[in-house]
């Protein structure tokens, strides 16, 4: 046997030197045995034909001649073509073209795929493989190991008794098992059609069996989207019986795709939806719905009547840009009565809006002309909802101080309110403003306000509160309004704390102007007076009631800022009107000359506290007139939230000068903990406290979340009483498996007493 060996020196080591050595046919052993280069260099090897160059780096080399055997060993790494291994020790034999690797083997992919093992034999090409205690890391650090894995054709990955999971190992105790987990008897990757493919696989939990899968497949970590069956929904409901919810995603190009949903039930039958998207170069669409012929169950009179009836919603977004200023839209949201949504769980909303619309952004004007319409859902609403046909809308800003030290606005407003059995509306306003902002060498910020608004109404179809009689007239009116407002800010710094005090003072000034009760209130019915709008030109929130007189309004704002993010603030005011005004309702808060105190305190002193608390008083008698809390405390180890509303006498009716003597008062709570590094707890309950309320809804949430899994055991109870749709009790629990997909359990209902 001759036998020939070079070893290089200490130094080289430190480089991992390279021996030019041709393996597996791609390298003439002779040629090998006849070159010895005193300076190893990184070297590529000739190839075969039509097979890319092979470099080889390793510590040593050693060539058997008559054996045609080359081994590689000390830090071997042999590349080609995007292959690479990694190992101790690299065979070749030019008599049988096989490669052994054995030590610390790596297999690097050229698609990112990282396999390791103990040992491992492949062709010289590395098309064909076969690895011995195999252990796989994905495209994005999922894991997939085995007893055995074979490469075939350079495109499957066959591994025997594998597990599958992307979920991180234990840092202190790595042997245990992952969060979760698929363990098959074989488990392929196809890296051509990118799937993982499962043969008698069942899925672990902490080590635990949960499911039984005869044989399912899934797209690998490379894919972003993929046709399939979503996972499917099976459950029992009051509403519903017995029903399933199958979902089909359809991948339809990149820029496109489609959902199937297939909902059959004891009860309903059979509901079809369906949800397209698409994505265009200067937009997108997206359209959704749902329809079924089942019983509707509603009030007829006196009676209940449950007929049957083709039942459906429609859905739609669209946004289109058709320049750089000037784009179009619209959204769609329709339904056939006002408990499909809920009963068949597609959406909660109680206000529906569809519109179709265009717009034109250029610097500080904007410009839209658009037709709305609205559906009311809930059960209480007896009115007929009015269609805008159209609402058009334009806005221009001036640049700062280029108008007497200040900046002017302009807005207009076109709106036609149709309805059809009720009044008609129409009206066209215009709002010329301007504002300047002075301070002066102590501090003092005077803001100036001065603004003329024009408002045509054309009323049709109007009944006569009187007489019955339906009227149409048209109506102009011109209203000036102007305000000066200032503020003096006292700021002191202590220490890594700023200390502020600031009185505000204001004066509004307007004709004394009484709105007319013949003109149709369409957007300021309900005023809702607090801190936020104490100093604003008009307290109401639409236009078609006007806030006229004059009056000084007042308040002060006090305030503690912590250079770390921490504050607490206090605000309090009033406003008092230099003549009565009786347009405003009677428990509004503005109906006697000196208004109601309002206030807000908001204190944020720390992350674990944050508190939000406005009111109102009577500015005679102290009497409480509205309360509104919302608020948290504590660290996430266990935190408390919470809100209170009450507004005294509340205003039921339609119209603004409506009296009664029911109070709103409602109250909230819940506690959230998470107690350990996964699992939280919260509890939530909402109650009425109104004169004749009671319990609303309460809700138990316990989750499990880590980076790869997510477990939830949803409990509610639902007090509400809907014609048609039953409220109860509900549990389920819902998991959802990082990589491959969400689990909802079938829900346990009952009905509520």
């Amino acid at each position: 046997m001759s036998t020939r060996t070079w070893t290089l020196s200490p130094v080289a080591l430190k480089r991992r030197a390279i021996a030019a050595a041709l393996m597996m046919g791609l390298m003439s052993t002779t040629a090998l045995a006849q070159q010895q280069q005193p300076a190893p260099k990184p070297a590529a090897a000739p190839a075969k034909k039509d097979q890319p160059p092979v470099l080889l780096e390793a510590d040593q080399v050693d060539t058997d001649n008559e054996l045609s055997i080359t081994t590689a060993t000390g830090n071997v790494q042999l590349s080609q073509g995007g292959h690479v291994v990694l190992a101790d020790t690299i065979s070749y034999s030019e008599r049988t073209n096989v490669i052994t690797a054995s030590g610390h083997v790596v297999m690097i992919q050229p698609d990112g795929e990282v396999m390791f093992g103990d040992y491992a034999e492949l062709t010289e090409d590395q098309k064909q493989a076969f690895v011995d205690q195999s252990r796989m890391l994905l495209q994005d650090n999922s894991r997939l190991a085995g007893y055995q894995a074979e490469r075939i054709d350079g495109r499957y990955t066959r591994v025997t008794r594998g597990t599958y999971s992307p979920c991180k190992l234990c840092e202190d105790d790595p042997s245990a098992p992952p969060t979760w987990q698929i363990r098959a008897k074989q488990v392929t990757h196809d890296s051509v059609s990118h799937d993982i493919y499962f043969r008698d696989a069942t899925i672990e939990v902490a080590g635990v069996p949960i499911t039984y899968l005869p044989a399912f497949s899934m797209p690998d970590p490379s894919v972003d989207r993929r046709s399939g069956f979503l996972t499917p929904t099976i459950g029992y409901n009051s509403n519903l019986g017995m029903f399933g919810r199958l979902k089909y995603y359809y991948d339809v190009s990149p820029d496109k795709d489609l959902l199937f949903d297939i909902t059959p039930s004891a009860n309903d039958g059979l509901l079809l939806g369906t949800k397209y998207r698409e994505r265009f170069t200067n937009g997108y669409l997206e359209l959704q719905g749902a329809a079924t012929y089942a019983q509707n169950t509603q009030t007829s009179g006196t009676s209940t009547i449950s007929p049957h009836e083709l039942r459906g919603w429609a859905q739609g977004i669209g946004r289109f840009d058709i320049n750089d200023a000037w784009r179009w839209g619209f959204d769609l949201n329709r339904v056939t009565d006002d408990n499909f949504l809920l009963r068949y769980s597609y959406s909660s909303q109680q206000l529906l809006t569809s519109r179709l619309y265009t717009e034109r952004f250029a610097g500080r004007d904007y410009f839209n002309v658009g037709i709305y319409g609205f559906q009311d859902l809930r059960p209480s609403n007896t009115l007929e909802e009015p269609v805008a046909l159209p609402l058009v809308t334009y806005s221009a800003l001036g640049e700062p101080g280029e108008t007497l030290g200040g900046r002017w606005s302009y807005d207009a407003q076109m709106l036609d309110l149709w309805r059809e059995q009720g009044t008609r509306s129409r009206r066209a306003s215009q709002v010329a403003g301007w504002q300047g902002d002075y301070t002066n060498s102590l501090g003092m910020v005077t803001t100036v306000n001065a603004l003329l608004r024009t408002d045509a109404y054309s009323i049709s179809n109007l009944e006569n509160s009187t007489t019955g009689d339906r009227e149409s007239f048209n109506r102009v009116r011109i209203f000036p309004q102007g305000q000066i407002m200032t503020r003096l800010p006292f700021v002191r710094e202590d220490g890594s704390v700023s200390e502020l005090i600031e009185p505000i003072v204001a004066f509004t000034a307007a004709p004394n102007y009484h709105n007319s009760s013949d003109l149709p209130n369409e957007d300021s019915q309900d005023i809702e007076f607090d801190s936020t709008n104490l100093f604003r030109l008009s307290r109401y929130p639409g236009v078609d009631i006007l806030d006229g007189g004059q009056r000084v309004t007042y308040g002060i704002r006090a305030g503690v800022y912590g250079n770390g993010g921490g504050s607490s603030t206090l605000f309090f005011g009033q406003s008092y009107r230099l003549q009565h005004n009786t347009d405003f309702a009677t428990n509004s808060g503005l109906y006697s000359r000196q208004s109601d105190y309002v206030g807000r305190l908001e204190l944020t002193p720390s992350p674990w506290m944050d508190v939000s608390y406005g009111f109102r008083l009577d500015p005679t008698s102290g009497a409480q007139r509205m309360h509104d809390f919302t608020g948290s405390f504590g660290p996430s180890i266990f935190r408390v939230s919470g809100s209170y509303l009450y507004i005294n006498k509340l205003e039921l009716q339609n119209g603004t000068v409506a009296d009664t003597s029911t109070n709103l008062q409602e109250v909230s709570g819940g506690v959230t903990s998470s107690f350990l590094k996964y699992y939280t707890v919260g509890l939530s309950t909402r109650y009425n406290l109104a004169e004749g309320g009671g319990p609303v809804s309460t809700s138990l949430t316990t989750t499990y979340q880590d980076d790869c899994y997510t477990f939830s055991l949803i409990m509610e109870r639902d007090y509400a009483q809907r014609v048609g749709l039953a409220s109860g009790n509900r549990i389920y629990f819902r998991m959802i498996f990082n990589k491959l997909g969400m689990f909802v359990s079938p829900a346990f209902t009952g009905t509520s007493h």
